[in-house]
């Protein structure tokens, strides 16, 4: 698993993070510079929102990236069922509001690992 798909999938499961708490969380946690890096290009291409600024600034999954992210269903089931964290309905806003926003471009880069 790439670095970038890593900090995708941290953001999801631990939505508003900061960059020291996505940097704690990588298996093998690359420079501040690098990090910086990654978390700029996935705001670049969409995935990632910075939210805020200076010191408090936090960072969670776009609604694209949560529709298009590439998920590892390994992540998932590494955790005991009670643990889990699963979605009790389903979000109707996807349909009306987020999918005319995803770029035909990402359609094709939706992969389950």
């Amino acid at each position: 698993m790439t670095q970038e798909i890593e900090i995708l999938q941290f953001l999801h499961y631990n939505p508003e993070a900061s960059r020291a708490e996505i940097g704690s969380s990588l298996t093998n946690a690359p420079s501040p510079a690098t990090l910086k890096r990654l978390i700029a290009d996935g705001v670049a291409k969409g995935h990632i929102e910075v939210v805020g600024r200076g010191p408090a600034t936090r960072y969670r999954l776009t609604p694209q990236a949560h529709v298009t992210m590439e998920l590892n269903l390994d992540t998932y089931f590494d955790k005991d069922i009670d643990e889990r964290q699963v979605q009790e309905s389903f979000n109707f806003e996807l349909i009306n509001e987020i999918l005319p926003k995803v770029h035909a471009e990402s359609y094709g880069k939706c992969n389950i690992s």
